[in-house]
C-alpha cells in the first residue's frame, strides 16, 4: 500500500517522496502506521519493488495482502493519470462504514466514484458485495481490469468467462455496457464497446486502445459507432452455427431434434432466429435457441394483419423456460425491436401487428447462405454516429 500514518500523525504517500527520503527513513527506522487497523507498518522498496508499505507478518488487518508490483505500478499511474482533471482524486481511501478501501477515489462535483485496478481473479460474491457496499454510501464504481484478461481471438472477437460477465451486468451504463483493461508497462487503456455475446466464452466487440498520456477521463465513456466489420463477423458465426455438428448431448443436437419433430431444420432456419442480442438485454441461454422457438411456436403461424398481445408472447417464451430463473423482459423488448425494424411487425403499445412482408424459411443451406447474408448486411446498415474520435488519439483502432 501507499498510504500510511506517520509517529506526528501525518499522511504519508509514499510515492510523492524521493528515493533519498525514503531511504532515510528506512535506515533511520521511522515508525509508521496503517491507516485502517493502526498497526505498525514498514517500507519495503528496492530495484525490482514499487517503494510501499507492508504490514509485520502475523498482522490481523484485512488491507494485509501484498498487491503486486503490476497492480503498484498501475494503480499509482492510474491515480496520476486522473488527477490531471478537474476533480479531486485520493489514493487508496478507507470507509469504515463498509469496510472496503478504494484503489483510487474521485469526485466530480456530487459524483463520487471509487476506481478500482483489479489484477487478481476473485470471484462473483466478493465482486458484486463490493460494488453494492460503494452503493449503499452513495459511491459508483468503475473497475479497470489488468491487461492480461485481455484476451483477442480474431479482429472482433475477444476470449470471455464469468469474470469478465461479472463487470459487463455491474457497469455504471446499463445500456453501454463497456469492459476496460489497462497495461502498466505499456501505459494504454483498451476499452471494449458493442458488446455482444457470440458463444459461451466469445463476444463480439470494438476495440479501441488508448496511449494514457493523450486520453481524457470522458473518453472512457464516449459511445462509439458500430464497426462496419459487424455484419461480416455476426454472418461468419451464423454460418458456424448452422453447420456445427454436435454429440448427442450438446445444445444445438437438442435444438435440431426438437425442430426436426415440428417439420425444421436447423440449418434452414429464417435469419431471424439468429438476432445479434447487445450483452446488457442477453440472458444466459443461447440467442439462437429461444429465437428459434419463437419463430415455431408463434412467429411462423402469425399471419398478416392478425394482431396479439406482447403479454401473450411473453408467456409462449416462458413455456420454455422457469420464469424465476430466467428474465427474458430485455431480451425480448429489444428482440421485437428487431423484428419491428426489419418490417416484420408494428408495436403499438402493448399489442404487435404482423405486416405483410414475407417470413423466409429456407429450402438448402446454399439459399441460407446467400439469405444472411443479403439479410444482415442489409440489416445492420449503421447511420454514422454523430461523434467520431480523432484517430490520432489511438495507436490502434477497429
Amino acid at each position: 500500500m501507499q498510504r500510511a500514518v506517520s509517529k506526528t500523525g501525518e499522511s504519508i504517500l509514499l510515492f510523492r517522496h524521493s528515493q533519498r527520503e525514503i531511504a532515510d527513513w528506512k535506515e533511520n527506522k521511522n515508525t509508521f502506521y496503517c491507516p485502517v487497523c493502526k498497526e505498525r507498518v514498514i517500507i519495503r522498496s528496492g530495484e525490482r519493488v514499487v517503494p510501499h508499505f507492508s504490514h509485520l507478518p502475523q498482522t490481523a488487518c484485512l488491507f494485509s495482502g501484498g498487491e503486486g508490483a503490476y497492480h503498484a505500478r498501475g494503480k499509482l499511474q492510474l491515480f496520476q493519470w486522473l488527477t490531471r482533471f478537474n476533480m479531486q482524486a485520493e489514493l487508496e481511501v478507507y470507509f469504515p462504514e463498509i469496510s472496503q478501501r478504494a484503489d483510487i477515489f474521485i469526485c466530480i462535483g456530487q459524483k463520487k466514484i471509487a476506481v478500482e485496478f483489479q489484477c487478481s481473479r476473485i470471484p462473483q460474491e466478493e465482486i458484486l458485495s463490493r460494488i453494492q457496499g460503494y452503493k449503499s454510501i452513495g459511491i459508483e464504481s468503475i473497475w479497470i481490469l489488468g491487461a492480461k484478461y485481455l484476451k483477442q481471438k480474431g479482429a472482433f472477437t475477444f476470449q470471455t468467462n464469468h469474470f469478465l460477465d461479472t463487470f459487463i451486468h455491474s457497469s455504471p451504463q446499463k445500456n453501454y455496457p463497456q469492459l476496460f483493461f489497462y497495461d502498466p508497462f505499456l501505459s494504454e487503456m483498451a476499452v471494449l464497446h458493442h458488446l455482444h455475446p457470440l458463444q459461451a466464452s466469445k463476444l463480439f466487440a470494438k476495440q479501441l486502445i488508448y496511449p494514457l498520456h493523450k486520453l481524457h477521463f470522458k473518453h472512457l465513456f464516449q459511445r462509439e459507432k458500430n464497426p462496419g466489420n459487424f455484419p461480416k463477423v455476426w454472418l461468419k458465426e451464423v454460418q458456424r452455427l448452422r453447420l456445427k455438428v454436435e454429440g448427442a448431448y450438446g445444445a444445438v443436437y437438442q435444438l435440431r431434434r426438437w425442430l426436426y419433430s415440428k417439420g425444421y431444420l436447423f440449418q434452414h432456419l429464417p435469419s431471424i432466429c439468429f438476432m445479434p442480442i447487445p450483452y446488457y438485454a442477453a440472458v444466459p441461454v443461447p440467442f439462437y435457441k429461444w429465437q428459434t422457438e419463437l419463430y415455431v411456436t408463434w412467429l411462423a403461424d402469425f399471419k398478416a394483419g392478425e394482431r396479439t398481445d406482447i403479454g401473450r408472447v411473453k408467456k409462449i417464451l416462458y413455456s420454455f423456460y422457469d420464469k424465476d430463473t430466467f428474465d427474458f423482459s430485455d431480451a425480448l423488448s429489444y428482440y421485437l425491436q428487431l423484428l419491428h425494424r426489419a418490417g416484420l411487425i408494428d408495436i403499438q403499445s402493448s399489442s404487435i401487428l404482423r405486416t405483410k412482408k414475407e417470413i423466409i424459411c429456407y429450402s438448402s443451406q446454399e439459399q441460407a447462405a446467400q439469405g444472411d447474408q443479403s439479410f444482415f448486411y442489409s440489416f445492420f446498415t449503421e447511420k454514422k454516429a454523430k461523434y467520431e474520435h480523432d484517430s490520432s488519439l489511438f495507436r490502434y483502432t477497429k
